[in-house]
């Protein structure tokens, strides 16, 4: 009997918690007790559920999963009115008890998954000093990623006219630059295991599969491969760690966050310890790889479904750059190339949900009372496809030009409605260093080659809906041929 009144309790106490956290007014799909919507939703794909939301509920809505409440951003407008605007800019700006921040991240010791705390300020003050290096300092990057080009070129030059998924050139050339970026140099062994870190944290680090594991740490002791993931992610991070510091020892390397970090305290004013270091190269290999694969890998692929625009972006490069090795200050001069580099940022949406925000206290939105401990998620799949882009599952980057050709100035509506990076106290912190490194790639390899359908299969439209799930979209594998240009044959 005993048994009996205290599950009796337990699912009282549950609805009540349930009922308890879903008295803001907003509106929102209705679940079940304690469940929420998690019948409903693919946890893969919430992006696309919470797209087909936002055509019944509007910009802000509201829902429920294991008891957990969830607030849906759904417009650049309330984006920018709850992220950017004080008191709810700080109040919304800190992260959610996560799994992966706990487990794998060692108890939120990096900067991604890190509630703000003081810790928190002085670790993205560091490596934002480290980044503004290479993402603003240009010559560092220039220097580096161009070092990286050459063996990009080679590979095109020595497979010219073949059938090719151009994953191994992209993934090369952004495992080499990142592994010089954090550890000085390029080495094999260290770029193996930092991809199996980013292939296993994608899969495990998603809000709804962060809050299964959460809820119910169980699974981390049941023999299924999907619950063995979150112990091999740790160990691949840990691995990662092991080789950058074998690496700096044994070569004496002198270059790279690590030696920055380990013996910069004078210059940068911050003493990180090792278990810091490790979170925070997690977070840079994490977001400077696989949002950067989807995008390049999407790049290319519209190069060779959309021919006439990718002759115009040559004709700019070549009027531009011509033989020299392209530059970033050359970005302000070619809005042709900018323009489609920033379309194809939108039209994939490549980090459809950005990591969860986390309302620290109560507050108010629009007059609904968000109650402390609410999930907030920016839904940026659903931004950047709104029905105010006009076409917005058409691919088009003259979308981004004024009636001159000339690229639309960063205060433009539409640019302003660009929140692929993400917006506020959270905002991505390598945004620069992205979009310089592909922007050098890009015009590098306009530069060598035409990219063309492939000869022997069919070359399927890229379409936005059908894009690899996880924290960062991929286009599914593909083949195009790199056809040498004139100069370069």
């Amino acid at each position: 009997m005993l048994e009996i009144i205290t599950v009796i309790a337990i699912l009282l106490f549950t609805i009540y918690h349930y009922c308890k956290k879903t008295t803001s007014g907003l509106p929102g799909p209705v679940g079940l007790p304690f469940f929420g919507v998690i019948f409903r939703i693919d946890f893969s794909r919430l992006h696309l559920r919470l797209y087909e939301w936002t055509t019944k509920y509007g910009d802000i809505f509201q829902f429920s999963v294991l008891g957990k409440s969830y607030i849906s951003l759904n417009s650049a407008e309330i984006i920018r009115e709850v992220l950017g605007t004080e008191p709810n800019a700080t109040i919304t700006s800190s992260r959610e008890p996560s799994f992966f921040g706990e487990y794998c991240m060692e108890n939120y010791s990096d900067i991604a998954f890190s509630p703000i705390d003081k810790e928190w300020t002085k670790r993205r003050k560091l490596v934002h000093k480290l980044l503004h290096s290479y993402g603003e300092g240009i010559q560092l990057l220039e220097d580096e990623v161009l070092k990286k080009l050459k063996n990009v070129k080679r590979y095109v030059a020595e497979n010219g006219n073949k059938d090719l998924d151009p994953h191994y050139v992209v993934e090369e050339f952004l495992f080499e630059n990142l592994a010089s970026l954090v550890a000085g140099t390029t080495d094999k062994q260290l770029q193996m295991w930092m991809k199996e870190m980013d292939e296993t944290a994608n899969e495990i680090a998603s809000p709804i599969v962060d809050l299964m594991f959460r809820t119910f740490p169980v699974l981390l002791k049941l023999p299924f491969s999907i619950t063995k993931k979150p112990s091999y992610c740790k160990n691949t991070i840990n691995e990662v760690m092991n080789s950058i510091r074998k690496i700096s020892i044994e070569k004496d390397i002198k270059q790279g966050m690590y030696y920055e970090i380990k013996n910069g305290v004078e210059k940068h004013g911050h003493l990180i310890s090792e278990k810091e270091i490790k979170g925070i190269f997690a977070n840079v290999i994490g977001g400077g790889f696989l949002t950067s694969r989807g995008t390049l890998m999407s790049l290319i692929y519209l190069l060779a479904e959309y021919p006439t625009i990718q002759k115009k972006i040559q004709h700019e490069i070549d009027d531009v750059v011509g033989e020299r090795e392209a530059h970033v200050t050359d970005r302000h001069s070619c809005p042709l190339t900018e323009a489609f580099l920033l379309e194809t940022l939108r039209y994939i949406a490549h980090a459809p949900l950005s990591l969860p925000h986390y309302a620290s206290e109560t507050c108010s939105i629009r007059g609904h009372t968000i109650e402390k401990g609410t999930t907030i998620l920016s839904n940026l799949w659903t931004v950047l496809h709104s029905n105010e882009w006009g076409d917005p599952f058409t691919f088009r980057p003259d979308r981004f030009l004024d009636e001159s050709g000339l690229l639309l100035p960063a205060s433009h509506p539409s640019r302003q409605s660009l929140l692929m990076f993400g917006f506020g106290k959270r905002a991505c912190i390598g945004e620069v260093f992205a979009k310089n490194r592909a922007f050098l790639f890009f015009a590098s390899l306009m530069q060598i080659c035409t990219v063309t359908k492939p000869s022997d299969e069919i070359l399927t439209h890229l379409d936005p809906w059908e894009m690899m799930p996880g924290l960062a979209l991929q286009p599914k594998p593909y083949k195009v041929q790199f056809k040498l240009r004139n100069n370069f044959a």
